[in-house]
């Protein structure tokens, strides 16, 4: 695995930058369960220009599997995984070359915005599980490290399907945090991208996600299948053999209770007409807003899904090493979650038997394939498994099934 950190020199007339100084103590090599991360670290310059150009040079020279970008906030009182750069530059204070732009565009008829390619919020979730100070932010500012970020997004996603892993990392001052607790958050996020990186090309190879050595910590599956397709029970199945699950579908309610930073955030978001009189978040008021609005839409998922896959992830990780933590989520794929897993388990059931059982529970054929519509195909679905469960008959079938993935694929990659 190789994997870019870059940080960046003192500026406002300062000596130091607390970036650079988490950076600079990084070791050249990171342990991998299995391998060893090769880290190569750089000193970026505090100009538009400069850092921009170097950030997209080194990318495009070392070709990197992971890009990780450090940058100071000093509003900052956690360490900041970001999640967004937008093409704009609009500083408040000049950069070290004197430049001091007013609302321009990075990239002349670029996108407005390119998003991190790490998952972030999963992220977030298994280092706080840690017991490190991390937070999601979907604000990198205006300044040179938005600028880095987006030039980084924009020559990832310029490279082939083996593109790398970018991201940016906003580190709070040295009065605020210690520079050691920061280069640890650092190290921990290396491991966990280089381990993503090498699930992926285990996956793309054949050999599959379970392939990859995993360190002292729980066994992570994610669990997905369409609409009707009987993942729920595979769940409970896992469960009974003594797996720790977590479902989405349940912290996405359990993000939006009274009284949580989410429904505030929709709230403030939404206007207190989404809320019900006692304070609770009025669901059939929101969807109203959201259901024709793509927008609206957009900005409510910008709130909840980063704070479910936290959550998810947190939880998990706090699972016994050497037990099994289960993620039953049905938008594996659309997420593009895959790669957290050590195996993904997919459920698959033939149309006509989803369609009967669907109507069984009271939901119409139309409406059932509406919702099938805006999920991945089973072709989707499938090209991500490392284990593929038909469940095409009886329940005791599908029992008899989960067992035999148990015995055979899961316990076998137990300690």
């Amino acid at each position: 695995m190789t994997v870019l950190v870059t940080g960046f020199a003192p500026f406002g007339g300062e000596s130091v930058n607390a970036s650079w100084e988490a950076v600079s103590r990084l070791p050249h090599q990171v342990p991998l369960a299995g391998g060893t991360a090769e880290l190569t670290t750089e000193e970026l310059p505090v100009t538009f220009t400069g850092a921009a150009a170097r950030s997209r040079e080194l990318i495009e020279t070392l070709r990197p599997d992971v890009v990780l970008h450090v940058g100071v906030s000093a509003a900052a009182g956690a360490v900041r995984l970001e999640t967004t750069a937008r093409n704009v530059a609009d500083a408040r204070i000049p950069d070290n070359a004197g430049r001091q732009p007013a609302g321009e565009q990075l990239t002349p008829g670029g996108a407005e915005s390119l998003r991190s390619t790490w998952l972030v919020g999963a992220l977030v979730g298994r280092l706080r599980a840690a017991g490190l100070p991390v937070e999601a932010s979907d604000d990198a500012g205006r300044y040179v490290c938005n600028a880095t970020l987006y030039s980084a997004l924009e020559t990832a996603a310029g490279m082939s399907e083996d593109a790398p892993y970018v991201g940016f990392v906003h580190v709070p001052s040295l009065d605020t945090l210690d520079v050691e607790v920061t280069t640890e958050v650092l190290r921990r996020l290396v491991v966990e991208l280089s381990d993503q990186v090498r699930r992926r090309s285990a996956a793309r190879s054949g050999l599959g996600r379970l392939a990859v050595p995993r360190p002292g910590r729980p066994l992570r599956l994610g669990l997905t299948g369409g609409i009707g397709s009987g993942k729920s029970s595979v769940a409970r199945l896992l469960a009974s053999h003594g797996a720790t699950v977590v479902d989405a579908d349940g912290l996405a309610r359990e993000v939006v209770e009274p009284g949580t930073p989410g429904l505030a955030a929709i709230a403030d978001a939404f206007g207190p007409t989404v809320l019900t009189a006692d304070g609770a978040l009025d669901r059939q008021a929101l969807a109203g807003v959201v259901f024709a609005d793509r927008d609206a839409r957009t900005q409510l998922e910008s709130i909840t899904l980063p704070l479910i896959a936290a959550t998810a992830a947190e939880r998990m990780d706090r699972v016994a090493a050497g037990a099994v933590a289960v993620y039953d989520v049905p938008l594996l794929a659309e997420g593009r979650m895959a790669d957290l897993f050590d195996a993904v388990i997919v459920v698959e059931t033939p149309l006509p038997l989803r369609l009967e059982r669907l109507e069984g529970r009271g939901l119409a054929r139309d409406e059932a394939r509406a919702r099938m519509a805006n999920q991945a195909s089973d072709e989707e679905r499938r090209a991500l498994a490392d284990v593929l469960l038909l469940n095409n008959g009886t329940e005791p079938d599908l029992a008899d099934g989960v067992d035999w993935v148990w015995k055979n694929r899961i316990a076998r990659a137990l300690p």
